[in-house]
C-alpha cells in the first residue's frame, strides 16, 4: 500500500468529521426552530403579552414634539 494513500485517507476521515459535527449543530438548530413553529401553528396558541414598563417619573415622552400655533 502507498503510505500517501493512507494520509490522505487520514485526512478526509477529520475533514468529514469536522463536516459531520457542523452539519449536527444545524440540524439541531433546525430541529429547535421547528419545535417552536409547531407550538405557534397550534389551534390554541395565545401570545403572550408583552408587559410594558411604566415611563421614569418626570420622563420626556417620545417623538417629535407638538406644533405650536400663533409663533411668529
Amino acid at each position: 500500500m502507498d503510505l500517501s494513500k493512507i494520509q490522505e485517507a487520514i485526512a478526509n476521515a477529520s475533514n468529514n468529521e469536522q463536516l459531520l459535527g457542523e452539519m449536527r449543530k444545524a440540524y439541531s438548530k433546525l430541529q429547535a426552530a421547528f419545535d417552536e413553529f409547531s407550538v405557534v401553528f397550534q389551534s390554541d396558541y395565545q401570545p403572550a403579552k408583552k408587559e410594558r414598563k411604566p415611563r421614569a417619573e418626570g420622563a420626556k415622552r417620545p417623538g417629535r414634539p407638538k406644533k405650536v400655533e400663533n409663533q411668529g
